[in-house]
């Protein structure tokens, strides 16, 4: 770290405000970052102005993604490591609560991984650690250019960044499936070709942010129109009420009432990535969980999921 920023510094530096900085960097929104330690957001607006001064320049700017350090937010943060480090060490040996992780963990990942995979992975990892706080965001899109919005962020979509750590979790099949009632209305689908005369249920089209997704034309190339919605679990919901055909994750269908349409040669493979900064895998809580969604993800097979 630069000897002017900090050893020459007329103010002290204070260890709370080290670790409200690693916060911000972490989660990269001041209410996040409250969340985590404790506090509201005004102190930690207040406890990085006084390191700002302490250190005598500016540690953050806003970034499309967030708050984003500077060069001097960097090497403060390189320091501020050290002391979280030293102190989640004394916090530990003086600890007679048997857990050794503590802090919010963020995991943003889609609808349908969240609730069969990301919750009860989760869910354990709380158990064991009561000092552990998790939230789980469930959206459908990419992961951000600029990096990871959260702690741990899971997509169908691999990030190029050479700045952050990707982890493949799960292959898992998009397979085609409808109800009884449906089938024996319309009779069955005996080959691809037959598909036209039937409608898919799939995602709205307009709406959808993730290219690896965009999977219709694949099992319907002559389609005659479309049934969409925008979460998973009402497409499936649409299926059992027999409005049509859907492209739906085996892993996920097969809980349900519903028949495989031509399991065979209708089937498109899709994997799950973990993706995370390298500063947030650091942290002991982050890879406590991101190993324990590894684990229950590994109980699914290859044929399994989305």
């Amino acid at each position: 770290m630069r000897t002017s920023a900090v050893q020459n510094c007329t103010m002290k530096i204070k260890s709370d405000d080290l670790l409200v900085l690693l916060a911000v960097e972490r989660h990269r929104t001041f209410t996040a970052a409250a969340q985590q330690l404790e506090i509201d957001h005004t102190t930690v607006a207040r406890r990085l102005q006084a390191l700002a001064q302490a250190v005598g320049g500016r540690l953050l700017v806003e970034g499309p993604g967030g708050w984003e350090l500077t060069q001097l937010g960097h090497e403060v943060t390189a320091a501020a490591r050290g002391v979280e480090e030293a102190l989640a060490a004394i916090d530990t040996t003086v600890s007679d609560s048997g857990s050794t992780l503590r802090g919010l963990v963020r995991v943003v990942a889609p609808e349908v991984f969240m609730t069969q995979v990301v919750a009860a992975a989760v869910a354990a990892t709380c158990r064991a650690n009561p000092r552990l706080l998790c939230e789980l965001i469930s959206v459908t899109r990419p992961t951000p250019v600029h990096g990871p919005s959260a702690d741990l962020d899971i997509g169908v979509t691999r990030s190029r960044s050479r700045r952050v750590t990707t982890r493949h979790l799960l292959d898992y099949q998009l397979g085609l499936y409808a109800s009884v009632e449906y089938l024996t209305q319309h009779g069955p689908v005996n080959n691809r070709e037959e598909l036209r005369e039937h409608i898919p249920v799939y995602y709205v089209e307009s709406m959808l942010q993730v290219e690896d997704l965009d999977r219709v034309d694949e099992f319907f190339p002559h389609r005659r129109g479309l049934l969409g919605a925008t979460n998973v679990h009402a497409q499936l919901e649409l299926v059992r009420a027999s409005a049509g055909i859907g492209i739906l994750p085996t892993y996920l269908a097969d809980q349900h009432d519903l028949v495989p349409v031509l399991p065979e040669a209708a089937t498109s493979t899709l994997t799950y990535w973990m993706t995370a900064r390298p500063n947030n895998l650091r942290r002991p809580e982050v890879r406590a969980v991101a190993d324990a969604i590894s684990l229950h993800a590994s109980t699914f097979g290859p044929e399994s999921a989305t």
